[in-house]
Parts: structure tokens; sequence; C-alpha cells
């Protein structure tokens, strides 16, 4: 939507479990603790990375779509706090997990070709 420009921030799960964790052992109880990467990044960026390492051109592999009514310009959080209180920080970098969820989606690409492309909420 509206050329990918939005920044996002991505972060790794087990990133986030770290920090969870660290939080419920080592943080104040009644505190809020924010989880976040170093940095924002465009989701055009994104997807761009994501086709380069599965050789597919960004071009052929998607569709530029109006912006979403209500789009922000930036979806980040700061995590100062959770960092220098309790020394967190992450530790898998956006390409890794890229790389290692490319990784997957080809030792399982079989499998997931078999799946429907529509989605279908359960209750």
């Amino acid at each position: 939507h509206g050329g990918g420009v939005a920044v996002k921030s991505y972060i790794h799960i087990r990133d986030v479990s770290n920090g969870e964790l660290l939080a419920m052992e080592k943080g104040k109880n009644g505190e809020i603790y924010h989880i976040s990467p170093d940095q924002g990044v465009a989701v055009k960026d994104v997807v761009k990375t994501i086709c380069d390492k599965m050789d597919v051109s960004f071009e052929n592999s998607t569709e530029i779509a109006p912006e979403r009514l209500g789009q922000d310009k930036a979806y980040t959080i700061d995590s100062t706090k959770i960092r220098t209180e309790l020394g967190w920080k992450p530790e898998i970098s956006l390409e890794e997990g890229i790389n290692q969820t490319v990784g997957w989606v080809n030792s399982h690409f079989d499998a997931i070709n078999q799946k429907p492309l529509e989605y279908i909420h359960k209750a």
C-alpha cells in the first residue's frame, strides 16, 4: 500500500521472547518495557530483500496499491528503557531473520504449496 514507504519495526520473535523473560525476571513490577529493533525499515525494502534472497523479481512479484485509509507513516516504538535499565538488545538482525525464514520456506515449499491461498478464519 502506498508504494511500501511506510516504516515498520521488524524484530525476531526470539529477541521479543528474550526481552519478555528479562522483564519478568529483572524488571520492576508494574513497569512497562517496550521491545523493539534499533530502527524501523520501509516495507518496500524488506520485500526487496526477500525477493533478492529468493532470486525473484521484485517488480514481477509485487503490485502497488493505493495507501490505506489511516495508514501511519511509521510504526515504531522506543525501547530505550529496557535497554538502559535491563541491558536488553536485539541479537538477531533483520537480514539473519529473513535468511532463516527464506531457508525454512525453501525447505518446506512442497508442503506450503499444497495449502490453499485463501485465508480461512477459524474461530
